[in-house]
């Protein structure tokens, strides 16, 4: 089985770190997620949460770095169950809604993840 690593538009860092998730629209009853960071790429982001968005749902997520906080809007592209566990992988696209000051803060946290790799 093919996996969709191949169809990636930006090349991803891996990470560990924390954001939070908020959904846009009516779609689920709670709207507000801790997330897991699994990796970072300038066109989005890979999550694992045990509150997921729909695919295709439009959502906010929200991350540090240093002091400064960040709201980056992005699109559920990929919501997949983690096997019979209540945690699923989410992947977000950005890549078309981020600012100029955005894409800084995302160079700018590449350039600190790929300074400090995971072991």
């Amino acid at each position: 089985m093919e996996h969709d690593d191949n169809r990636r538009r930006g090349s991803r860092v891996r990470v560990a770190a924390i954001a939070a998730l908020v959904t846009e629209g009516a779609l689920n009853q709670n709207n507000q997620a801790l997330c897991t960071v699994k990796n970072v790429s300038r066109t989005g982001i890979g999550l694992e949460t045990g509150q997921p968005p729909l695919a295709g749902q439009s959502v906010i997520v929200r991350l540090a770095l240093d002091d400064e906080m960040h709201e980056m809007r992005a699109r559920a592209m990929r919501v997949r169950r983690r096997g019979t566990t209540n945690f699923y992988d989410v992947g977000l696209d950005w890549s078309s809604s981020c600012s100029p000051t955005q894409l800084v803060f995302l160079d700018k946290i590449l350039e600190v993840i790929e300074q400090q790799p995971l072991s």
